[in-house]
């Protein structure tokens, strides 16, 4: 690689100028509060350097028994103390003002890092390069971002303490700075090529690493828990562990063996400029060339000058390192959804009398070749029910994702009324339908929040919850705690009460009654439910939903024996549809979906 493509590689990794705004963005006052004091803090340093020079020059230039030198020396001895004490002062201001810059941007790209990551739509987290740019962007947002402002100004401030200890420096000889930089500048330079080659490892072990969390995620939580211990699987998954992480670090250790060989070569040539520039003072002191406060300056300032251009380097070192990682967070932030957005953005009608239709919908998902939809058309009335069967596979959840616009279709519509959903903002859309899906979630909050999550929109109306949880089933079980709809849920955090997966299930179904959607989606809604309580919630199923239409799928004929109309899914077409006794009547793939009975459920 050229000088000229390193130079600008350098400057396109460090991308200063995004992160100085990002900064600016972030925490504005903090910024210029903690630059007005390095410069005051640096200022006083520089005074309190020059004082101590002249003091030592008085009390060389003092005669014996002089009568005048002790006012002298006692009024400089007083400044050189006010300027130590105000030095220290704002140091540690400065040190605080820092730590809070660093701070609040530190959780400023953790916000914007989380905001980005709820907003993307639902294929990114269907791809596995998605999760390679966030971990890496989580990486870079937790201490990256303070590392990365505190050491930028760290060395603005050792820039201008060197600023500072150079211009005495200069007035003892002009060619000692310009010495030790040159002996310190191949230290930087290593440091800088082993960041870059850290960064290239880094971003091709990230796959790897994550594997390596879900090892690690497998065997410390209960996710798993149950299967691995019944069967016996906790010395294989940290074997797997185990030899992912001792591929990682051979490789990174192997990197930095390499860089450590380098420096030791380079830190070996600054020391030798080290002693190069007291045997070139020293002899100017033999010579007469320096004087005595200018050899006791030397000693004080050029270390001093040393160790700063030192951490120059090293800082440099961390910002190339740091502004890498930053660059991951940015990468995340850079990221568009691919909805096909109508330039103007429609109001959802309010006509109570509305249905959903697709039309002619097809689907593929993005990065596959096989169509996962063919020519789907179907219609969802209000206060109707809809059931939609068919084996795995069928395609009945992604038709339900693409009711939700967690997808757009690749090629017809689906119509609200006669309005393409396009054409509405998604979130405003995605109010209109409430969903329990098969693989719901178990939210460690409390009960009543759980419901909650079904409208979070208005205030908690804990009435409004009781009477979904009555309608879910999950009246019973929550009022059955002594905190009642306070009590928080499973055994995640202190206090909280397990309970099983039907009853987590009927807590999904609350929260889906207890919002304010017209449409109501149940997928193997009741798959975890015992055969009383599915019998319960779908003998009364009109009642409970009121006016509002519903779709439901399910393996169980049981659940979708009142639907008003039932569509067969198999391989992503429509192959039957009809009512229930039309549908087993024909005999056909419905008919042999159920042949065990006509009134039992059948899992198939």
């Amino acid at each position: 690689m050229s000088i000229r493509r390193k130079i600008s590689h350098i400057k396109h990794s460090l991308n200063l100028p995004r992160i100085i705004s990002l900064v600016k963005t972030a925490a504005p006052r903090w910024l210029y509060i903690s630059l007005t004091l390095i410069v005051l803090e640096t200022l006083v340093f520089f005074a309190s350097l020059y004082l101590m020079k002249l003091l030592i020059d008085i009390v060389a230039k003092t005669t014996l028994h002089s009568t005048e030198a002790p006012t002298e020396i006692i009024r400089f001895v007083i400044l050189s103390g006010v300027a130590g004490v105000l030095y220290f002062v704002l140091r540690s201001f400065s040190a605080y003002s820092i730590e809070v810059l660093s701070t609040k941007v530190s959780e400023y790209i953790n916000n914007k890092v989380h905001e980005k990551a709820v907003d993307l739509q639902l294929s990114f987290y269907e791809s596995p390069s998605y999760y390679n740019v966030l971990k890496r962007a989580l990486e870079a947002g937790t201490d990256k971002p303070g590392l990365l402002i505190t050491t930028l100004i760290e060395i603005v401030k050792n820039f201008l303490s060197l600023a500072a200890v150079a211009s005495v420096l200069l007035l003892i000889n002009w060619l000692l700075l310009p010495i030790i930089t040159l002996f310190v500048l191949p230290t930087l330079l290593i440091r800088l090529k082993y960041s870059r080659k850290l960064n290239i490892l880094r971003i091709a072990q990230t796959s790897m690493e994550r594997k390596s969390g879900y090892f690690s995620n497998l065997i410390t939580t209960d996710t798993a828990a149950k299967e691995i211990r019944t069967y016996s699987l906790g010395g294989y998954l940290r074997q797997k562990f185990s030899d992912i992480r001792y591929t990682l670090l051979k490789e990174k250790l192997s990197l930095s063996l390499k860089r450590t060989q380098l420096e030791v070569f380079t830190t070996a040539l600054s020391y030798i400029g080290i002693f190069f520039c007291i045997g070139f003072i020293a002899l100017k002191a033999v010579s007469g060339e320096t004087s005595t406060g200018d050899i006791t300056l030397f000693l004080v300032a050029f270390p001093q000058a040393f160790t700063l251009l030192q951490h120059i380097a090293a800082g440099v070192s961390v910002v190339y390192q740091n502004s890498i990682y930053i660059n991951s967070a940015f990468e995340l932030l850079e990221l568009q959804n691919h909805f096909d957005q109508h330039a103007q953005q429609e109001c959802i009608p309010s006509d109570e009398s509305v249905s959903i239709r697709l039309n002619n919908v097809r689907f593929t998902y993005p990065h596959s070749e096989k169509e996962t939809l063919s020519g789907i058309n179907l219609t969802i009335p209000s206060g109707k029910i809809i059931g939609l069967v068919g084996l795995n596979g069928a395609g009945k959840s992604t038709l339900i994702k693409l009711l939700c616009r967690l997808y757009d279709p690749t090629e017809g519509q689906i119509l609200w009324g006669d309005t393409d959903i396009r054409a509405f903002e998604p979130q405003h859309y995605r109010k209109q339908l409430g969903i329990v899906f098969q693989d719901f979630n178990k939210y460690s909050f409390t009960a009543g929040e759980n419901i909650f999550f079904g409208n979070i929109n208005d205030p908690f109306n804990l009435a409004r919850a009781k009477d979904a949880a009555a309608k879910s089933g999950a009246a019973s079980f929550i009022e059955s705690f002594p905190n009642a709809y306070d009590t928080t849920m499973g055994r995640t955090f202190e206090d909280g009460r397990e309970v099983s997966i039907g009853q987590w299930q009927k807590l999904a179904l609350a929260r889906c009654f207890y919002s304010d959607a017209r449409f109501l989606i149940f997928d193997e809604a009741s798959s975890a439910l015992d055969a009383v309580s599915e019998k319960e919630l779908f003998s009364t199923f009109r009642e409970r939903i009121g006016n509002r239409g519903a779709v439901i799928i399910s393996h169980r004929r049981s659940a979708i024996l009142h639907a008003d109309y039932i569509y067969v899914l198999s391989q992503g077409q429509i192959i039957e549809e009809g009512t229930d006794e039309q549908l087993m009547q024909r005999n056909g793939a419905y008919a042999n979906l159920f042949k065990e009975s006509t009134t039992e459920a059948a899992d198939y």
